[in-house]
């Protein structure tokens, strides 16, 4: 159990130091954030068969159509400052001298939009929170977990502390309680200290501390798609897998 034990914290604390979608109409109307990076903008008119205008979901929808078309070479966009105007045509009848000539009632909805590249981080926090909550479906709500590895590969702009901090944010708001990295080296270098014969009786680091500790937490982001696993520390086996592609 001991040499188990010892095993799992030095892979924890080496990886302690490894940091290297489908959108929702969520803040569309509203202006682009600090972070976010401006791109172009889109307008359009569409013709509508009355006076019922597009729920937001169906208006953002088209939007993002018309911008992946507008800006193919853009992984990641979103819509920002969408306004939409309704407006009339109307022609009451008439004669032109040879004809009458019809009235006529048209409806048009004409609208502008703002096209953004978001803030990767902001953009993966849904993504994440998804994830965490299929690795982590077999374990019990409360139980004590650590981050073991975070990687970030390839070209992916997230600053690696905010990540940690997000990870750490959404295993607490899911309930988990979360260790802390600096206890798990206090504990680590107790035991090197006991194996040298230099520790006090009444502070001795039995293994049973770090049950403490139920699960490790591994994380890996790239630029398509976000790896949540989840090991058991006693058994060393994954208790959960879970795999989300942008």
């Amino acid at each position: 159990m001991k040499k188990i034990t010892e095993f799992f914290i030095v892979a924890l604390l080496a990886g302690m130091y490894s940091w290297g979608c489908a959108q929702e109409p969520i803040d569309f109307r509203k202006g682009p954030k600090p972070t976010e990076i401006v791109i172009g903008k889109i307008s359009q008119t569409y013709r509508l068969s009355g006076e019922t205008r597009f729920s937001d979901p169906e208006l953002y929808n088209k939007l993002m159509e018309l911008a992946k078309k507008e800006y193919p070479n853009h992984q990641y966009i979103d819509i920002r400052n969408a306004k939409d105007d309704f407006r009339v045509d109307f022609n009451q009848g008439y004669w032109d001298g040879k004809e009458w000539r019809n009235s006529y009632r048209r409806c048009y909805l004409d609208v502008t939009a703002i096209i953004v590249e978001p803030d990767f981080q902001t953009l993966i926090r849904p993504q994440l929170s998804k994830t965490m909550d299929k690795a982590l479906r077999n374990v019990r709500e409360g139980s004590r977990v650590a981050i073991d590895m975070a990687t970030i590969s390839g070209d992916v702009e997230i600053n690696r502390d905010d990540f940690k901090d997000q990870i750490i944010d959404v295993l607490l708001d899911k309930g988990y309680r979360v260790v802390a990295k600096d206890y798990l080296e206090k504990l680590y270098d107790e035991i090197k200290d006991q194996e040298s014969g230099i520790y006090n009786d009444g502070t001795t680091v039995k293994p049973d501390n770090f049950s403490a500790v139920g699960y490790y937490i591994n994380v890996k982001v790239t630029e398509t798609s976000l790896r949540v696993q989840v090991v058991n520390v006693s058994t060393g086996e994954y208790e959960g897998n879970a795999t989300v592609n942008f």
